[in-house]
C-alpha cells in the first residue's frame, strides 16, 4: 500500500513538471536589475528582454531597482517566489564584489538559482581628458610618480570592477594616484569631456565620445585588444599584466527555482545570445553574448568570488 503511495505522488509530482514545462510562461515575467537606465546593464538588458519575450510568447518587463551596488535588485529576487516570473540579470560586479565588501542579506552562491550566462564585456577603458598631458600607461606612471597624490582618477563607484583594476595598477606601477568615486560612469564621463576630472576608467560605451575626440583612451584591462576599440593596447601590451578585469551578466532567479523553469529560460538564452542581431547590438559596447549552463554559471560565481575576493585584500579597497 505505502510502496503504491508513494508511486502515485511520484508520477503526480512527474505530471506537474511535465504540465509546468510545457505551459510555462502563463503570465508576465519580471526582470530585475540593479541599475538605473542608460547603464551598460540597462543597454544589455533592453534587447535582451524584448528578444525573451518572443520566444517566451509573454511580455518579460524590465525594473531597474538601482542601490547599494545591486544588491537591492538582488535581495528583491532572494525574497520572490521560485516560480520563474520573477528573475534577475545579475554581474560579477553585483553579484559577486558586492557581497564581498558590503553586510548584504543573502547568499551570494547559494541564494540563487543560475540560469545562463549572457554576455561578457571583454574589458575596461581608461580614458583621459582630451588635453590631459598623457597619452600611454608610461606617460602617466611618469606623471603619476613625478607628482605623488597630485593626480585623481574616476570609477562608476567605490568596489565595482573598474576601481579594484585600478587599486591593483597603482600597486604594481608604484604610484599613488587618489580616487574619485562617482554614482555611476555617465557623470564620470561628463566631468572628464568638461575637464573637471582628467582621468577615470570606465566602459566600451563610451566609444562615440572617443570618436569624437571629446576623451582619449590609454589602455584596456582586456587580456587582449577589445574589437571595437582595436588601435588601444593593453595594460599587459604596456608593461603591466596584472591589471586585468572584465565583467559579465548573467540570467539569475530565485533559490529552489523549478528545473524544468531554468531549462526553458536556459535554452531560450543561449539561442537569444547566438543570434547575430543581439552580438551587433552588444559590439559597441565591447560585449558578445556568451552562453552557459546552470552548472557553469555557478562555478563562474564561485571562481570569481575567489579571485576578486583576493583582489580586495591585495588592494585594501573597503566601503567606508
Amino acid at each position: 500500500m505505502l510502496r503504491t503511495l508513494l508511486g502515485l505522488l511520484a508520477a503526480v509530482a512527474l505530471l506537474q513538471g511535465t504540465v509546468l514545462a510545457a505551459e510555462y510562461p502563463v503570465r508576465p515575467i519580471r526582470l530585475l536589475i540593479g541599475f538605473p537606465p542608460g547603464a551598460g546593464m540597462d543597454a544589455v538588458v533592453r534587447p535582451f528582454a524584448s528578444r525573451l519575450s518572443e520566444l517566451l510568447g509573454q511580455p518579460v518587463l524590465v525594473e531597474n531597482r538601482p542601490g547599494a551596488g545591486g544588491a537591492i535588485a538582488s535581495t528583491a529576487l532572494t525574497r520572490a517566489p521560485a516560480d520563474g516570473y520573477t528573475l534577475g540579470l545579475s554581474s560579477n560586479g553585483d553579484l559577486v564584489i558586492v557581497p564581498l565588501l558590503i553586510k548584504v542579506d543573502y547568499d551570494h552562491i547559494g541564494g540563487f538559482s543560475p540560469i545562463s550566462l549572457v554576455s561578457r564585456e571583454d574589458g575596461f577603458v581608461l580614458l583621459a581628458n582630451a588635453a590631459f598631458p598623457a597619452s600611454n600607461v608610461a606617460e602617466l606612471v611618469a606623471l603619476a610618480r613625478a607628482k605623488p597624490g597630485g593626480i585623481s582618477f574616476g570609477s562608476g563607484g567605490v568596489g565595482l570592477p573598474h576601481h579594484i583594476a585600478m587599486e591593483e595598477f597603482k600597486i604594481v606601477s608604484r604610484t599613488d594616484m587618489v580616487h574619485v568615486p562617482y554614482k555611476g560612469a555617465a557623470p564620470m564621463l561628463q566631468d572628464i569631456v568638461g575637464g573637471q576630472l582628467m582621468l577615470g576608467i570606465g566602459n566600451v560605451t563610451a566609444l562615440p565620445l572617443i570618436r569624437a575626440g571629446k576623451v582619449k583612451p590609454l589602455a584596456v584591462t582586456s587580456a587582449r585588444r577589445i574589437a571595437a576599440l582595436p588601435e588601444v593596447p593593453t595594460f599587459a601590451e604596456q608593461g603591466y599584466p596584472a591589471v586585468e578585469a572584465s565583467g559579465w551578466f548573467g540570467l539569475v532567479g530565485p533559490a529552489a527555482l523549478p528545473a524544468e523553469v531554468v531549462q526553458a529560460l536556459s535554452a531560450a538564452t543561449r539561442k537569444i545570445v547566438e543570434e547575430p542581431a543581439f552580438n551587433e547590438r552588444l559590439f559597441g559596447l565591447g560585449m558578445h553574448g556568451e552562453a552557459s549552463t546552470p552548472a557553469g554559471l555557478q562555478q563562474l560565481v564561485r571562481d570569481d568570488t575567489a579571485r576578486w575576493g583576493r583582489l580586495i585584500k591585495e588592494t585594501g579597497v573597503k566601503v567606508e
